[in-house]
């Protein structure tokens, strides 16, 4: 029974190969997962710089308004 036995090592051999490919598939979505929260925080950070940097941007408009409304009274 030569070809009972080939038969078996080929249903091995799919299903081992079947398993192999669900693990491989399911390490894939993680890591994409784990992209996507990356790529997620990053923008968090991201605008939160961009926040921060609109407030100092805000701050050096009002000194140097400031400043320059000295600068009139100290010319007067």
């Amino acid at each position: 029974m030569p070809g009972a036995e080939i038969a078996q090592y080929g249903i091995g051999f799919f299903a081992i190969a079947g398993l192999l490919y669900v693990i491989t598939k399911f390490l894939d979505k993680r890591k994409d997962m784990e992209l996507t929260e990356v790529i997620e925080n990053n923008t968090k950070a991201v605008e939160k710089v961009i926040s921060v940097l609109q407030a100092i941007q805000l701050s050096l408009t009002r000194q140097e308004a400031k400043i320059d409304e000295l600068l009139d009274r100290a010319r007067r």
